[in-house]
């Protein structure tokens, strides 16, 4: 979800799809265990600076994310970040990642 309303650059938080972060890491060697310690790791963090590197080629500059981070839990309909219909509660999800957010900008 790209964040950063009223700010200087566009953020985001992202969610890898860890199935295939997994079969990613196990090639890399990257040995973390959950989901939790794959997102910390350095070389996770790069791969995914690679690819947002990749896809902010398609934008205007002013739309391009500057900052991320990769969160360890999927958004669920359970947990309340997600409706029936499976659309993003981009209010919930900001209040539940409040500093993490702020953290993008300081």
């Amino acid at each position: 979800m790209v964040v950063g309303a009223d700010q200087k650059f566009p953020g985001a938080l992202i969610i890898p799809a860890f199935d295939e972060l997994k079969v990613w890491a196990a090639k890399n060697g990257v040995a973390a265990k959950g989901n939790a310690e794959l997102v910390k790791d350095e070389k996770v963090l790069h791969h995914y600076h690679d690819l947002v590197h990749k896809y902010n080629q398609s934008f205007a500059q002013w739309e391009q994310v500057k900052k991320f981070v990769l969160l360890p839990e999927q958004w669920t309909v359970e947990t309340g970040e997600m409706t029936p219909t499976m659309k993003v509660k981009r209010k919930v999800i900001s209040e539940n990642n409040k500093a993490i957010i702020e953290g993008l900008y300081k």
